[in-house]
């Protein structure tokens, strides 16, 4: 049996490769391990104003075109983009995550997929890891992506125990 490994890009600078490698592999990773789910399950807040695996999937998708398209490309997400990934309703920090829209798996996933698909562009365009981006503040290419990786690995898990939480309520 051969060892786990990540898809290795292999184009431009090998450091930016393997983040993206990576970032992709920890996406492939959440959706296995996550299955197919209900779109009631899908929009299910355990409270109020709560997590859902919805808005937390479009939640990604969201922080990844803004550090990854704004910051690092200059790209600002239009206001019918910014609509869709409930931007404007999502406040992370203060803990108020908004109703998702009742659309199946697949229409979530079609979401970060378009997001996606424009990362791997820009930073394949990018062959200096350490180049800095932004504007008040810098920010290397490296670190972007670090940061986004370790973001969706963090709420994926939310959405993995949401999954299963869903599963075992009465």
């Amino acid at each position: 049996m051969e060892p786990l490994d990540i898809k290795f890009m292999g184009e431009g600078d090998a450091q930016v490769a393997l983040l993206l490698a990576m970032l992709d592999d920890n996406t492939k990773q959440w959706r296995d391990m996550l299955g197919d789910v209900s779109e009631e399950a899908l929009v299910w807040q355990p409270v109020a104003q709560g997590h859902s695996m919805g808005a937390v999937m479009l939640h990604n998708a969201d922080v990844e075109a803004y550090w990854l398209h704004e910051v690092l490309a200059g790209e600002i997400r239009s206001s019918e983009l910014r609509k869709r990934l409930l931007s404007d309703e999502t406040d992370q920090a203060g803990g108020i995550w908004p109703a998702p829209p009742s659309q199946p798996l697949h229409w979530y996933y079609a979401q970060h997929d378009a997001i996606r698909d424009r990362t791997r562009e820009i930073v394949r365009e990018l062959s200096d890891p350490a180049a800095a981006f932004g504007k008040e503040r810098k920010f290397t290419l490296r670190w972007l992506l670090h940061h986004v990786i370790t973001h969706e690995a963090y709420h994926c898990g939310q959405i993995t125990l949401l999954a299963a939480q869903f599963g075992k309520r009465k």
